[in-house]
């Protein structure tokens, strides 16, 4: 039987994924897809609930490599903290100004953070690390500059 191109693709992610897992806590995953809006890029990661600790996820424009340190900064926040928690602000502890929002939907979990939620179990947690403008407003602030510093709030998305 002929394997599709999707096929093969998704077998050669899973095969990547699992290397980064067998040497690392975590990995992220980048979608940021020319076709989708630019609000609804992500980045995620993939591992952290391997340890009963929530996934993570950054949506939006944020440069990919600065994604990623604040990724890593807010991971070494929560062990610090011993826990992530709704609401939270890490202040200083993080390189930008974040919040952190628990968006543990069935449509986070199916549609932004798959490749967990399908190694690590439907019921998994997940927070967005939710970045300010540059002026350091959050995106709840009617001032937000959407436009500047596009990114989807999925607290707001489907349930």
């Amino acid at each position: 039987m002929a394997h599709s191109e999707q096929d093969r693709a998704r077998s050669k992610l899973q095969g990547f994924l699992e290397d980064k897992l067998k040497w690392h806590d975590y990995t992220h995953l980048v979608v940021a897809d020319e076709d989708m809006d630019p609000a609804a890029w992500f980045i995620h990661t993939i591992g952290l609930a391997r340890a009963g600790d929530a996934e993570l996820i950054i949506t939006g424009t944020l440069d990919h490599a600065l994604a990623m340190e604040v990724i890593s900064d807010v991971v070494a926040y929560g062990r610090q903290a011993g826990g992530l928690a709704d609401g939270q602000s890490p202040g200083p502890a993080v390189r930008i100004p974040v919040q952190l929002r628990d968006v543990s939907t069935p449509f986070v979990r199916s549609q932004r953070v798959a490749q967990a939620s399908s190694r690590f179990g439907a019921s998994i947690r997940v927070f967005q690390i939710v970045w300010a403008d540059a002026a350091g407003r959050f995106p709840d602030d009617p001032a937000y500059d959407q436009a500047g510093s596009p990114q989807q709030k999925l607290w707001e998305a489907q349930t």
